[in-house]
């Protein structure tokens, strides 16, 4: 069997990928700890946080802005509204929309949560200096908007 040679620039951009990919792997093998602790998962963290610190949205608002499927985020929902995590109420500006709001008890896990996550946060990506950080931000933001 004859041995597949790449190009240079194609051997780069495979390397940058799966770098990309075990980085994130890694980052998150250390981030999600502290979700399991709390009985939530981070799909269920990123929906609270982000109700946390926007207020009430409509669940196509809240696909939009964690880039999950309407599918997965209908179950998402579900689980929390079983745990009293969030509540649904009717958008009074679209009869046809529910709007999502976070509850006393939510609100008190994510506060939980949150701290504990900016603390281990700064754990895990304290091995860069913040010039790094903020250059690898606009380094991916360029590549996440690449399309």
């Amino acid at each position: 069997m004859e041995k597949k040679i790449y190009l240079e620039k194609d051997l780069l951009n495979l390397k940058l990928f799966l770098i990309l990919n075990r980085c994130g792997l890694s980052v998150n093998k250390n981030i999600y700890p502290i979700f399991k602790k709390e009985n939530i998962t981070e799909a269920q963290f990123y929906v609270l946080e982000l109700l946390y610190h926007k207020g009430d949205m409509k669940i196509k608002e809240i696909v939009e802005k964690t880039f999950s499927s309407g599918g997965t985020m209908t179950v998402i929902i579900d689980n929390l509204f079983k745990e009293g995590l969030i509540l649904r109420k009717q958008d009074p500006r679209d009869k046809r929309a529910s709007l999502i709001s976070i509850t006393e008890k939510g609100y008190s896990v994510v506060e939980k949560v949150f701290n504990n996550h900016i603390k281990n946060l700064d754990k895990v990506l304290g091995v860069l200096e913040d010039k790094e950080k903020e250059n690898l931000i606009d380094l991916l933001r360029k590549l996440g908007k690449a399309q």
